[in-house]
């Protein structure tokens, strides 16, 4: 019987307990979310923070916006730390100028190379190509000389003969 009674005190006790963490846990959702909307308020804030701080007149002094960087507060004048930073920015691109021009100048060794051989074997074949073009027209030479009226002026043609000054008076 009296465990009959301590279960009957210890229910409500419980039951309670359960209340208190699923109010808890209720709770721990709702701070959860609301936070997660700030986020979410701030974020889209956050892009036109600056100008919200220019028409109120508080700009350039936005300490309080994301991502802020300040305005240059010398304008017009390099100042040594400027200087230093711009020098070290510059020598970081050279490097970086002079590492795209070796790969450069390494990709066009390569074309240069296979353009030599391309070349030499072009101007082979083209060589061919004259010398049997030069081979079919000497054939043909003498007949255009004749059709331009130069013939018997023909020293141009390959093998060429000129005929006899006096055709038909016998030379000694």
């Amino acid at each position: 019987m009296m465990s009959k009674l301590v279960l009957l005190l210890a229910l409500p006790l419980a039951a309670s307990g359960l209340v208190i963490t699923k109010e808890l846990n209720i709770a721990q959702a709702c701070v959860a979310e609301d936070l997660g909307n700030r986020a979410k308020v701030q974020n889209k804030l956050a892009g036109i923070c600056e100008d919200m701080c220019k028409e109120v007149g508080a700009y350039p002094k936005c300490a309080q916006c994301p991502d802020f960087v300040a305005p240059d507060s010398t304008p017009g004048v390099v100042t040594w730390d400027e200087l230093l930073e711009h020098m070290d920015n510059l020598a970081a691109w050279g490097q970086d100028e002079l590492k795209s021009w070796h790969k450069t100048a390494s990709a066009l060794q390569t074309v240069k190379q296979v353009i030599t051989q391309s070349e030499t074997a072009c101007v082979a074949a083209d060589m061919q190509h004259r010398a049997k073009f030069q081979n079919k027209l000497a054939g043909i030479c003498e007949d255009m000389c004749k059709e331009v009226g130069a013939y018997p002026k023909c020293a141009q043609c390959p093998d060429f003969v000129a005929p006899d000054s006096t055709p038909g008076v016998m030379t000694w």
